[in-house]
């Protein structure tokens, strides 16, 4: 979480240096999909559908109306049917609280424009946290993009009412482990692993 928070930071400021003008927006969500299926057994290991929460901090639009952006969303969740060692649990599996953050610089892209209602398309790039809340799991940081469709609406010159939906995706090398500390706790067959969130959220001009 520590090196989220440092490129987070590093990425605001260079945004915030970049721009003459600001725009903040506060999301609250909801993030479906995502699981792992263990090579080693074929086991499906499902990522429950829980909210989210985060935020958007745009830079002042430049030429064609695209506009920078910092996106940051946190989920907290669990993760379906972890192999453990006894005697944590009796049967030997459990559901393991697993958070999951993404951090993605990118941008929009307009479709349409009126004066209070604008669409756009979104995308960008960047990480995925992984932080499983068990003792032995150790979290993973993995490169992710994102892409989405979106519109805002005009409440006054400065505030307006942001909807969207994502489909984020992280990759991973076929074959790849995560959650190793000492040995692995699963052994991923595939290369992406996919989530799509909805959220909303009211932007702030500065």
């Amino acid at each position: 979480m520590k090196k989220i928070l440092q490129i987070l930071t590093f990425t605001a400021l260079v945004i915030s240096t970049s721009s003459h003008a600001l725009e903040i927006t506060p999301l609250l969500g909801y993030r479906g999909g995502g699981e792992f299926i263990d090579e080693t057994n074929d086991k499906k290991h499902t990522i429950v559908s829980s909210s989210t929460y985060g935020f958007i901090i745009s830079g002042e639009p430049y030429s064609g109306g695209k506009q920078f952006e910092l996106y940051y969303s946190h989920q907290d969740s669990d993760i379906n049917s972890i192999s453990v060692t006894p005697p944590s649990v009796s049967s030997g599996t459990a559901n393991i609280p697993l958070s999951v953050d993404y951090l993605h610089f990118g941008g929009t892209t307009p479709i349409s424009k009126t004066d209070k209602l604008h669409s756009f398309v979104s995308g960008g790039l960047g990480f995925t946290y992984l932080s499983p809340d068990f003792t032995g799991f150790q979290s993973d940081l993995r490169a992710s993009l994102s892409i989405g469709i979106g519109a805002k609406y005009a409440l006054t010159k400065r505030i307006a009412l942001r909807l969207e939906s994502r489909v984020l995706a992280t990759m991973f090398n076929n074959n790849s482990a995560i959650f190793c500390n000492g040995g692995c706790t699963i052994k991923v067959n595939g290369n992406f692993f996919t989530q799509g969130e909805v959220f909303a959220g009211v932007a702030f001009k500065f």
